[in-house]
């Protein structure tokens, strides 16, 4: 099922400036969701700091803002996959498929895409050790081991439905729908399965390179 959502970006641009069919305006619109997921979760820690989670309620909005992280963690490992413009970066019979005015590109989309894997990794990261010290290291990575393939199914949902974050909200039947399908067709479930590997990979292998980064 694609998404037919009234709020959707693909057809509400009338005037942008393209590279390889990709929007520019998409750019800092992608990494505008990229931060809501840091926004989300550093309140979170800081809302926890100040209340410990001691009430019932405190501990229910406490999960809403979880969940809200949930729904907009997927963007972060989105702008990976816009590395795929790269392969129309140089006009048809070009010599190895390699052109002077074109070239920049590689360098452009790496680079954005490198800042979305910083961005899973580090956030992925983040909330395992703070679900780590509320509970326990086992429960920081059983969250690990289920949310990779969450995440690998939002970014699909996206890539191959359309489907937005905040399209849940409003069309959460419909997503349910499409989800179904990556468990039922053999081509959606074979890409969701290579996603969830290739995400696993991106994850420990990020672990190991940017564990020095640290936001306060």
């Amino acid at each position: 099922m694609i998404s037919d959502s009234i709020l959707s970006l693909d057809n509400a641009i009338t005037f942008n400036v393209y590279i390889n069919e990709y929007p520019v305006f998409m750019v800092f619109w992608n990494l505008f969701l990229v931060i809501i997921p840091f926004l989300l979760f550093f309140y979170l820690k800081d809302y926890k700091k100040k209340t410990k989670f001691k009430k019932k309620g405190q501990k229910y909005f406490g999960i809403l803002v979880f969940l809200l992280w949930l729904i907009f963690i997927p963007n972060t490992a989105y702008i990976i996959t816009d590395m795929r413009h790269i392969s129309y970066y140089c006009p048809f019979g070009s010599y190895l498929k390699i052109c002077v005015n074109n070239a920049w590109m590689i360098m452009f989309f790496f680079i954005y895409a490198i800042i979305g894997w910083i961005s899973f990794v580090y956030l992925l990261r983040e909330m395992k050790e703070f679900i780590g010290n509320i509970y326990n290291k086992i429960y920081s990575n059983i969250f690990i081991g289920l949310m990779i393939p969450l995440v690998s199914l939002g970014v699909l949902l996206g890539l191959l439905n359309r489907w937005n974050s905040w399209d849940l909200f409003i069309y959460p039947i419909d997503i349910i729908r499409s989800s179904l399908i990556y468990f039922s067709d053999f081509y959606y479930f074979r890409n969701w399965l290579i996603f969830t590997i290739g995400f696993y990979i991106l994850y420990f292998i990020g672990t190991k390179i940017f564990k020095g980064i640290k936001f306060k």
